[in-house]
């Protein structure tokens, strides 16, 4: 448990139900990482009330399908995100930029399909505030529950994972740079980023982010590089 309701992928409800209830902030990666949620879930006597997508990569919702079957849950996606995990073929189409080959159908880039709503639908958890943080994809959202918890997505990962591939994939830089001043001046008592540790204070990780990034970009129909600050 890292506050009050919430744990790292998992928060309550409505604890004035005894917390029986809960969200899920995305699924992982495929069928096994939904069979390891729901081990949690059982060995807790929690009930898995809907699925919170932050977007619609592979690695976040995979689980997806596996947890819809096994609970009838409601999964909620942002904007063309839902798009993407009702029909997971469209993530290596974009990436490829036509029907992708099978080298790229496979469960890294082409998750499971699952049935999701918008987060406008009637349902979504209306004490959950929906933190728009464009930039990764195309329609990225994080989210802050009651206790004060904030669930970054992957707007940014650990410094470890910066220093190891230096590259990280953008949809949009302008928009991504706008989501790094934004997180900065956040508050919260509790930032969980899908790619690093917990923490109290996100802005050094932000700043290291938004100082030191190493970007591609097309410009010519040639793939360019630059060091934005």
């Amino acid at each position: 448990m890292l506050c009050k309701n919430t744990w790292p992928i998992i928060c309550a409800a409505d604890s004035s139900k005894g917390g029986s209830d809960v969200y899920l902030i995305d699924s992982g990666n495929d069928k096994d990482a939904g069979r390891k949620i729901r081990k949690i879930l059982e060995q807790n006597s929690w009930n898995l009330k809907a699925i919170l997508n932050t977007h619609s990569n592979a690695d976040h919702i995979g689980g997806n399908r596996y947890l819809q079957q096994q609970y009838g849950c409601k999964i909620y996606a942002p904007g063309i995100e839902a798009a993407f995990t009702k029909h997971p073929l469209l993530e290596p189409s974009f990436l490829y930029g036509g029907y992708p080959f099978k080298e790229l159908r496979h469960k890294f880039l082409m998750a499971a399909p699952s049935c999701a709503e918008d987060v406008t639908a009637p349902g979504f958890p209306q004490e959950v505030d929906i933190i728009p943080l464009p930039g990764h994809f195309f329609d990225m959202v994080g989210y802050r529950m009651p206790d004060g918890t904030v669930y970054l997505a992957d707007c940014l990962s650990s410094e470890t994972a910066l220093e190891k591939y230096g590259l990280t994939f953008l949809y949009d830089v302008s928009a991504y740079l706008d989501t790094l001043h934004s997180v900065c001046a956040m508050q919260a008592g509790l930032f969980i980023p899908s790619h690093a540790d917990a923490v109290r204070d996100i802005r050094p990780l932000a700043r290291l982010k938004d100082s030191g990034e190493i970007c591609g970009y097309f410009e010519n129909n040639q793939l360019l590089w630059n060091t934005v600050s």
